[in-house]
């Protein structure tokens, strides 16, 4: 079983906290961040098996973050959450992909069925996503 990591991100403090405070109740060991230039630094020390990770932040965006990862080849999965549907900033988080896009405000159980999906799967659907995407991409090219 892989190990319960999850990375917390977002520029609200209190969803931070409550977030925080959620998923420790539920075994999972958390670390938090305030930004995306913050989270950065967090994943190579923490090593995160999934992200929880608000889209619309000063400094980075949960999509520029996203977008860094994907270059970086990093398969860790990414769940955006945003307080409005953007179909734009959704393709560009898919493009990138992104594991799952929720919008605020979610049900926890929900969000939970998620975050947990994510860690069972998440890998294996980034990197498929990434092939996918990689194959879209040269047939557009050729």
């Amino acid at each position: 079983m892989k190990e319960k990591k999850l990375l917390i991100i977002d520029d609200e403090t209190l969803i931070v906290e409550n977030l925080t405070e959620l998923f420790e109740s539920k075994s999972w060991l958390v670390s938090p961040a305030n930004s995306g230039a913050e989270a950065l630094k967090k994943i190579s020390i923490f090593k995160p098996s999934v992200i929880l990770c608000d889209i619309n932040m000063p400094e980075m965006s949960g999509l520029e973050l996203l977008a860094h990862l994907y270059l970086l080849g990093s398969v860790t999965p990414v769940i955006l959450l945003s307080g409005y549907r953007d179909m734009e900033k959704m393709q560009k988080a898919w493009e990138n992909s992104v594991f799952d896009f929720l919008d605020k405000p979610f049900n926890v159980d929900h969000l939970i069925n998620v975050v947990d999906s994510a860690l069972e799967y998440g890998e294996d659907y980034v990197t498929t996503s990434r092939l996918r995407n990689i194959r879209i991409k040269g047939k557009r090219i050729a």
